[in-house]
């Protein structure tokens, strides 16, 4: 998108950008593309929002109870005794004070369902009977067609089910039976629709041409390799099949585990235990955990997630009756993951195999879930068990218990630094461990002041050192880290821009590059997890690393004067079309502040309404949606209670801004003055310009 910065520049010149349209001859269908390619078409939002009612939405999954002008229920979210989450039907926005989340419809279904809102979009929009393109749009039955890729993806899937559900070839039989020796009944083959690819290089090819699909699809789809001739071959041959659904349920990829028996006939050619499909237009290894769909509501409901390191692991505990349980699908567990974690739950425990590797992957996701404020409990199985293994051997009860005694991920890294460590003699091996747990608490940089304290107390009493030296490091290394970071981020903005200035397609930006310049969703992106959409939306290249500090910085919720200015903002929209052009960015607190200020500026020059509800409908993130949410509430409890209009509020505002401004400006010509040798008449000008710009600011005649 262009920053606000150039568009307004662009405003002056008299170069506005004509508003976003939907074609009119297409009622039912809307494309995506738009002038903006980070952030959603505006009017295709305002009509997924202006066909669902919050109220609908809300009300199909929560007890909702009028009170007065609003609607309440208990918040799923924490542990609500009386009727906390606020639903305000008038202005289509919802509120859980205790748990300080909010926003419109959208971002409920994100929080509820555990998606981004480009996933939340969709699903309203399908809800309300709204189709989507995405993008350009595409050719139906080529493999660019994302409707096409699922249908193909779904007959296959169905297919290998038949196979194992029906088995009429002794390969078939061979794994019904080792299914069956793995301990997976009959309800479970079903709900997880395992299936059997037949030991054959063409029986998907063959499938898909049937059923009149151009031959690229199995490719497309990640069904099938290319061969240099031109011609496909099937990627999964004699092996147990497990489907991958998204999650609306919906089969976007595949993954097969080896079947014995059958394998040795290939010798050293049967490849590896397990196969994941390849990633393609509907799948993303790092967005996507398998038996989400499945999961997604026992999580929510029970506040804690299991994750595991393979789908057997998940249909074994499933069968033994545990549901909040996932796996991830031959990748790391990455930020994306976690994102999508917390979105349902702050509880999450990592079930290893009690191997070495288990514990490299417990330390690879450590700092991830301490930077996301989440619960991270690691749960290392005995003996260097697997969770199948572990369940059919010992049963629920046993694993359950494990589970509620998995220690929590910073007392399961201290334990694994200090194992056979004299914390009296070793004084390397000490240092060492108080300068990686330092470095791990620090990674958060707005970690809970209260969970701070606890972690530097035991860290004290492990050690032998005062909790304020400790304090001192993390202080120390979390600066360090900030430097950083900010130093990384200036460093790809300077790149960008001087690519651009050079006539050269500037890099896409990432996390850390972000500044108040740029778009406020594209700046607080959230994970997306590709359904329906291109892999990395032009303008923010996707990676697995953690939030920046940059980022979390980013996040900062309004205050003081600023919370003030956006309260008569949202309360007379009149007074936005005056500060889109009065406030300097400058004068702004925090970078929420000016990513708001700059949304206005957005809604301003593309000629929509400066209302709350449009300011709601262009903002794609939870956070700054929260944020507005939080004002509107706040204004709607408040009532009648201040005397001053909003017009009369925001002239004190202002005048408080160029207040401190003056007295910045003030405090920087003195240091000047101080620090810099200046001849007699040029001291003398600086000291009448300050006299006289006190004067003025104290109004002496």
């Amino acid at each position: 998108m262009i920053s606000p910065a150039v568009w307004w520049w662009n405003k002056k010149r008299g170069c506005v950008c004509a508003p976003w349209n939907v074609s009119p001859d297409k009622p039912r269908y809307v494309s995506l593309e738009s002038p903006s390619p980070t952030m959603m078409d505006f009017d295709l939002k305002e009509r997924v929002r202006s066909a669902v009612d919050i109220v609908d939405v809300i009300g199909s999954s929560l007890s909702l109870q009028p009170k007065g002008r609003l609607y309440v229920t208990q918040c799923p979210w924490h542990n609500d005794q009386s009727p906390s989450l606020q639903v305000n039907r008038e202005r289509q926005s919802w509120k859980c004070w205790p748990c300080d989340i909010g926003g419109d419809v959208f971002s409920f279904v994100m929080r509820r369902d555990g998606v981004d809102f480009f996933t939340a979009l969709k699903m309203l929009a399908e809800q309300a009977g709204i189709e989507i393109q995405a993008g350009k749009q595409v050719e139906a039955g080529s493999a660019q067609d994302k409707s096409t890729l699922l249908s193909a993806v779904q007959l296959v899937c169905d297919a290998y089910f038949q196979q194992l559900d029906s088995p009429k070839t002794d390969d078939a039989k061979i794994a019904r039976d080792y299914l069956a020796a793995r301990g997976v009944d009959d309800e479970n083959r079903k709900r997880f629709q395992i299936g059997f690819a037949p030991d054959s290089w063409d029986f998907v090819i063959n499938l898909l041409k049937q059923n009149k699909f151009r031959p690229e699809i199995a490719h497309a789809a990640g069904v099938a390799f290319h061969r240099k001739d031109g011609s496909s071959y099937d990627m999964f041959r004699g092996r147990l099949m497990f489907p991958i659904h998204d999650i609306q349920g919906r089969a976007i990829s595949m993954g097969g585990r080896v079947i014995p028996e059958i394998a040795k006939r290939h010798g050293e050619n049967a490849g590896g235990k397990y196969i994941n499909g390849p990633e393609t237009l509907l799948f993303r290894k790092s967005n996507v955990l398998y038996g989400m769909q499945l999961a997604r509501e026992p999580i929510r409901k029970g506040g804690q997630a299991l994750v595991m390191e393979g789908y057997t692991d998940v249909v074994a505990a499933r069968q033994a009756g545990i549901e909040p349980v996932v796996a991830v699908l031959g990748t790391a567990l990455g930020a994306a993951h976690v994102d999508i974690l917390k979105r349902l739950t702050q509880r999450v425990v990592l079930v290893l195999d009690g191997d070495a590797a288990g514990q490299k992957r417990a330390d690879e996701v450590l700092e991830l879930f301490v930077q996301a404020d989440a619960d991270l409990r690691v749960l290392t199985l005995p003996d260097g068990s697997d969770p199948a293994d572990y369940l059919q051997q010992h049963g629920r009860e046993a694993f359950e218990q494990l589970v509620a005694d998995a220690p929590d991920c910073l007392s399961h890294k201290l334990a694994k630094l200090t194992e056979g460590v004299d914390i009296a003699t070793d004084t390397h091996a000490v240092m060492h461990a108080i300068d990686t747990m330092v470095g791990v608490i620090a990674s958060a940089p707005k970690m809970d002041p209260v969970k701070q304290d606890q972690l530097l107390l035991r860290l004290s009493r492990t050690f032998g050192t005062t909790t304020e030296k400790l304090e001192q490091r993390v202080v120390a290394r979390r600066a360090e880290i900030a430097k950083q970071s900010a130093a990384r981020a200036k460093f790809r903005l300077q790149a960008a821009r001087s690519k651009e200035q050079s006539g050269h397609k500037p890099k896409p930006q990432t996390r850390e590059s972000a500044d108040g310049s740029f778009d406020p969703n594209l700046m607080l992106a959230e994970s997306a997890d590709m359904d329906g959409f291109d892999f990395a939306p032009s303008g923010f290249a996707y990676d697995d690393e953690p939030t920046s500090h940059v980022a979390e910085v980013l996040q900062q919720s309004l205050s003081g004067i600023d919370r003030e200015l956006f309260e008569t903002l949202i309360e007379s929209p009149d007074l936005a079309a005056i500060a889109v052009e009065a406030i300097d960015p400058d004068w702004l607190s925090s970078n929420t502040a000016k990513m708001l200020l700059s949304a206005y500026q957005d809604l301003d020059l593309q000629g929509r309404d400066l209302t709350s509800q449009s300011l709601l409908l262009l903002l794609e993130n939870e956070f700054l949606k929260n944020e507005v949410t939080t004002l509107l509430f706040r204004i709607e409890q408040r009532g009648d209670k201040i005397s001053l209009t909003a017009e009369e509020r925001y002239l004190a505002v202002v005048a408080r801004y160029r207040l401190r401004e003056s007295e910045a400006e003030t405090s920087r010509q003195i240091a000047k003055l101080a620090t810099t040798v200046m001849d007699e008449d040029e001291e003398l000008a600086l000291l009448k310009q300050l006299f006289d710009s006190e004067k003025a600011r104290q109004q002496i005649n």
